[in-house]
């Protein structure tokens, strides 16, 4: 059985979920090439990435574990980003967008006394996910992702009483989108983040705070291929080398918009994956960050996940830790 516990995310990471796509075969019948080949290829690179990653988690001591796909749809997003649907809090794992078909293997692994799943879906979001979710020992740092009066809703007000009944001190914050693509707590004491984030005077006292640029509009390729290209694609994705491909261009825009996701607004450099707390796996380099680690102690192993920007997901995204080593620590002195 798949062990359930997560106290911080930068805790001693044992066992691991990691995404999967479609296999390329399912795009053999595609008869024009200049939709069939782009297909083929981010399918077959975002498994050979996926499959490197493993390798990565492996050499540390991690057990992973892969959802299985169902073709039946393939206008559906494959299970990319399995940590989109899921957060591990405590010693329990929820899933409140209900049982996906894609890991039900996954859910038969797990005790039951272990899960904890509704279908509270609503339009716009997930209720709990460690996407919108960070877990900084007792304290949980939950942003309510396009949730409608979350003060009023019954389901926060459950889940609120329930952790807050297990020893959590809850801070609910509404921006709007998803907070590993804002902030990372790297280890106790030391935090990477977008600017304009949050107070973190107030919500981490005595945290050394890292604010980084967003590399994507620091590349070459962005100044070359994305400036003309995002309008056409209303900056939700985007595929290196098919900038002037317009009939993928459009087949993408009109069939595979549940694939994509916003990546204009994803600054992928804080959107990382802790093994432990002197250990983390980030999608580039960066020189502000890179020398923040080196200040606290922390190695970093780069992982290019190549098609980042077409799934609008990095590392933290593409994984869902299932068990860390650790307690309901007190992290952050009020």
């Amino acid at each position: 059985m798949i062990p359930i516990k997560g106290y911080a995310t930068f805790d001693p990471l044992k066992h691991c979920m990691i995404g999967r796509c479609y296999s390329s075969d399912i795009f053999k019948e595609v008869k024009n090439p200049k939709i069939r080949d782009p297909l083929q290829r981010i399918a077959d690179e975002t498994e050979e990435d996926y499959l490197k990653l493993e390798s990565i988690l492996k050499e540390h001591g991690v057990q992973t574990y892969r959802p299985n796909v169902d073709t039946d749809n393939i206008y559906e997003r494959p299970p990319i980003s399995p940590r989109d649907h899921f957060a591990v809090i405590g010693e329990t794992i929820y899933g409140t967008d209900g049982y996906r078909s894609f890991y039900n293997e996954i859910h038969k692994q797990i005790k039951p006394e272990n899960q904890f799943i509704q279908d509270w879906s609503f339009d716009g979001g997930t209720l709990m996910t460690t996407a919108s979710i960070c877990r900084v020992g007792k304290d949980i740092f939950w942003d309510l992702v396009k949730m409608p009066d979350p003060e009023s809703n019954p389901h926060v007000l459950f889940l609120k009483e329930k952790l807050e009944n297990e020893g959590f001190r809850l801070h609910i914050s509404n921006r709007g989108w998803h907070g590993d693509g804002g902030f990372c707590v790297v280890k106790p004491g030391a935090i990477v983040s977008i600017f304009e984030m949050q107070d973190y005077q107030e919500n981490f006292p005595s945290y050394d705070v890292c604010y980084t640029e967003n590399h994507f509009t620091q590349m070459e390729d962005f100044h070359l291929g994305w400036q003309n290209f995002r309008d056409r694609v209303e900056d939700k994705w985007w595929v290196r080398g098919e900038e002037d491909n317009n009939e993928f261009i459009h087949h993408v825009n009109k069939w595979l918009g549940e694939w994509v996701g916003y990546v204009e607004e994803t600054v992928f450099d804080v959107n990382m994956l802790s093994i432990n707390q002197d250990l983390i796996i980030c999608n580039n380099y960066n020189k502000e960050v890179f020398e923040h680690f080196k200040k606290h102690k922390v190695e970093p192993i780069i992982f290019n996940f190549r098609h980042r920007y077409f799934w609008d997901g990095g590392i933290h995204c593409i994984t869902q830790d299932f068990y860390r080593e650790g307690t309901q620590e007190t992290y952050i002195d009020y």
